[in-house]
């Protein structure tokens, strides 16, 4: 008699199962990250620009959505409650508190929670 060497048909379709769910659940999930990873870029970005010296915290805000929406972030840049300016010495400290909430599959969602500060020096 022959040893059998190899997976069997069964094993072959239970690890292509466990593979299609991890690539669904990635493919939900991955591009939330994405959207922090650019959030977080506009917002690092922000006190090293030139143009805030002096600026109020409505054009600060004005300045902040509009670079939002160039990098297609529209749904961030509407939201007025995910991002606050706070006064801070010589400045404003701008602070980002949100959730991402989406389906993975059926009746299986997640829930991603958002937090990041930085200092503007305007003075």
């Amino acid at each position: 008699m022959k040893k059998q060497s190899g997976l069997t048909m069964i094993s072959w379709i239970v690890i292509i199962g466990l593979v299609a769910v991890q690539a669904v659940m990635a493919l939900r999930i991955v591009p939330v990250y994405l959207n922090y990873n650019s959030v977080r870029t506009v917002m690092d970005e922000l006190p090293q620009d030139a143009k805030v010296k002096g600026m109020s915290v409505k054009k600060l805000n004005e300045l902040f959505r509009k670079r939002l929406k160039i990098n297609n972030l529209y749904e961030l840049a509407r939201d007025k409650e995910a991002f606050k300016f706070k006064k801070a010495q010589g400045g404003y400290t701008l602070v980002a508190h949100y959730e991402e909430k989406g389906p993975i599959m059926g009746n299986l969602e997640f829930i991603a929670t958002f937090d990041h500060e930085v200092v503007i020096l305007t003075k």
